[in-house]
């Protein structure tokens, strides 16, 4: 009875993994994590700390690398390319509101969705905030690869290419011992 109730245990375990890692990559499961994380954003909500101990629940491992060497570079008590949340391209919220999430069919492992809310309620249209967020695949679940801050057209801000831009801008100007 045992090895049996072990047996069917490990078939159900067998079959359900490679179902959630197929789930994983498709539009609807990546609106839904990217549901997740606005839910998070609630009037006195935690958000994502981005560059805190969980943060590798919601960003890419290569994203979270990068905010570190960002961290290492310009140094200790330094602002670095970051210097507020990229994932609601402010540094302050009383909520997300009217929030809208169109995420393109995955290929590859990766899929795009263009996130837009206002981060207070009546906000005018040029108030609400315009993301392009990329999702990639990492270990069967879905994780944010980069943020792009379309919110002011004259000025977008790309969080992946501004860190590796500072860091290999850094790197060259240091002094080598």
């Amino acid at each position: 009875m045992r090895s049996s109730l072990l047996y069917r245990f490990s078939l159900l375990a067998f079959l359900i993994v490679p179902a959630c890692s197929a789930r994983a990559q498709d539009a609807a499961s990546a609106k839904t994590f990217l549901q997740s994380i606005y839910a998070r954003y609630h009037k006195g909500g935690s958000g994502i700390d981005v560059t805190g101990p969980r943060a590798g629940l919601y960003l890419h491992s290569s994203l979270i690398a990068l905010l570190r060497d960002d961290a290492r570079a310009v140094g200790p008590g330094e602002v670095g390319v970051l210097d507020g949340d990229p994932l609601c391209g402010c540094q302050d919220w009383d909520g997300i509101f009217a929030l809208k999430i169109d995420v393109h069919e995955p290929k590859a492992g990766k899929a795009e969705a263009l996130v837009s809310f206002a981060l207070f309620k009546d906000a005018k249209p040029q108030d609400v905030r315009s993301l392009l967020i990329t999702l990639a695949v990492e270990k069967g679940a879905w994780r944010v690869y980069d943020v792009v801050d379309r919110s002011d057209t004259k000025a977008e801000f790309d969080l992946r290419e501004a860190l590796e831009k500072e860091i290999r801008g850094i790197s060259k100007s240091k002094p080598r011992r």
